[in-house]
């Protein structure tokens, strides 16, 4: 019986997603892995951007790895990130990508995910509203899955006055998964198991950070 309590115990601290220290993490620290076993040969932060905003000669890259239902990354993405992109990315001194990172066994982070990649690539200037309604709302589309997930983030996409129809069409569209897929991949070759992970100008820092460390990093 002893034995049994201890295996499920391990098993479920493999597995499960915990929260500590203002990250959103998987229970079991991942070192990178070897390109054999990423199919990357070379992981870079930057390897194949897409959601990108700033200018491309901005002195400082920040690239924020996410989770839509990670409590840290809303409080990064509600709190933090519209003072950054006031002070630093409009203001061209920090070019900002963003890369979403559904844990495995997270299917509906999956699927919003592959949305915002589509609100991007259909409407950039609404794609943080989208990003920012995505946390605000999370609680109601997280319990969600299949049609009835779908049908809620276009409903979200609707409210921003986007072109559902497009939108449904870009969710179903294998090569724009392909690219959360990539997110994941690049995200083990990199050592990257929690969420907030930022890479600023290579530097990686795991976590929420203040505004002051911000300001010391952006300067």
């Amino acid at each position: 019986m002893m034995g049994m309590q201890r295996t499920l115990f391990i098993v479920v601290g493999l597995i499960a997603v915990l929260a500590i220290g203002g990250v959103f993490m998987l229970g079991k620290r991942l070192a990178p892995k070897a390109p054999a076993a990423t199919g990357i040969e070379d992981p870079d932060p930057l390897l194949k951007a897409h959601i990108v905003f700033g200018e491309p000669d901005a002195p400082h890259v920040v690239v924020e790895f996410s989770n839509y239902l990670c409590p840290h990354c809303k409080n990064h993405a509600l709190n933090v990130l519209p003072i950054l992109f006031k002070d630093y990315v409009e203001t061209g001194k920090t070019r900002y990508v963003f890369r979403a990172l559904p844990f495995s066994g997270q299917p509906q982070v999956f699927t919003a995910s592959v949305a915002a990649e589509c609100v991007y690539d259909q409407a950039k200037d609404r794609f943080l509203s989208f990003h920012e309604l995505l946390f605000r709302a999370n609680e109601e589309w997280g319990q969600l899955r299949g049609q009835a997930l779908e049908e809620k983030l276009l409903d979200y996409a609707r409210q921003l006055s986007l072109d559902t129809d497009k939108l449904a069409a870009c969710m179903k569209d294998e090569r724009v998964a392909e690219r959360v897929r990539f997110n994941q991949k690049l995200a083990e070759a990199l050592g990257v198991d929690g969420t907030p992970t930022f890479f600023v100008d290579g530097q990686k820092k795991v976590g929420v950070q203040p505004l002051s460390v911000w300001e010391t990093l952006l300067k």
